[in-house]
């Protein structure tokens, strides 16, 4: 008489709970990372003006190379770029 080895048969239904649950866990957080598309994202608050590069250019250059007095109660000024590089100049000299 031979003895045969009895294997206990294992049960799937823990394998097919952790799949299930996995699949679950998988559609919960997809649905809270990606935003619906029907939703209308915020509108940000900044706008940009509508200007050609020349324009933006322009106005740029205009204040790079104009001086004014910004507030005239502590003396601030803005000075053009060639006017303070003179300045840094003359005064790392000493």
């Amino acid at each position: 008489m031979t003895a045969q080895a009895h294997t206990p048969s294992r049960s799937s239904f823990p394998v097919v709970v952790a799949i299930i649950g996995l699949f679950l866990l998988f559609w919960f957080l997809t649905s809270k990372v990606y935003v619906d598309s029907t939703e209308t994202p915020e509108v940000s608050k900044f706008t940009v003006p509508d200007t050609t590069l020349a324009e933006h250019n322009g106005a740029a250059e205009s204040l790079l190379s104009t001086t004014k007095v910004t507030d005239p109660t502590s003396g601030k000024v803005r000075l053009s770029i060639e006017r303070a590089k003179e300045l840094v100049i003359a005064e790392n000299a000493k």
